[in-house]
């Protein structure tokens, strides 16, 4: 478990299936997590198998509830994937009414800042699609750089979209 000022960061348990559901059913998270699924049924499922496993394990997909400390709500999750050579993937989804808050932000520098001090990662990369600014401009307020837009790499919504991807190491972060 981590904190910040004002979230706490957690596994998920079988008490936030229902906070799940509410923020995987908006379109704009369920394109970006379809492994969720958006059916009380594929959440509990979801949950079970994130228990299943140790955080942090390499080439598993580690996804860690983003809750509100002064209500207890979970508003999100944040996702860690760690690869050889200390290099790990991170990654974000806030339900819509708790965007433009600075949460994404908050949650992602506490589990990066974890990641270059406990985990000894030395590098770690985000990518996302050049129609959600939202997304790559957290990317850039946690120092991140804009280090490759791979053209028309990904089908959303029936259209061709750029990927861009973003990096950061140790030394800068």
């Amino acid at each position: 478990m981590l904190e910040t000022e004002r979230l706490t960061l957690r596994r998920f348990t079988s008490d936030d299936v229902q906070a799940i559901l509410e923020f995987v059913s908006h379109p704009s998270v369920s394109r970006v997590v379809p492994e969720i699924g958006t059916t009380e049924g594929e959440v509990r499922k979801y949950v079970g198998m994130q228990a299943s496993y140790p955080l942090f394990e390499k080439d598993r997909c580690s996804d860690l509830a983003i809750e509100r400390k002064e209500d207890g709500r979970v508003i999100g999750m944040l996702t860690l994937v760690c690869r050889d050579h200390r290099k790990a993937e991170i990654g974000y989804a806030l339900g819509i009414d708790h965007r433009g808050r600075g949460y994404a932000t908050e949650a992602a520098r506490a589990l990066m800042t974890y990641g270059f001090d406990s985990l000894g990662l030395h590098r770690i990369e985000a990518k996302t699609s050049s129609w959600n600014p939202d997304s790559w401009q957290v990317m850039e307020r946690l120092g991140m750089r804009q280090e490759a837009c791979l053209r028309e790499a990904e089908m959303r919504d029936g259209e061709w979209v750029d990927v861009l991807i973003y990096g950061i190491i140790a030394g800068e972060f």
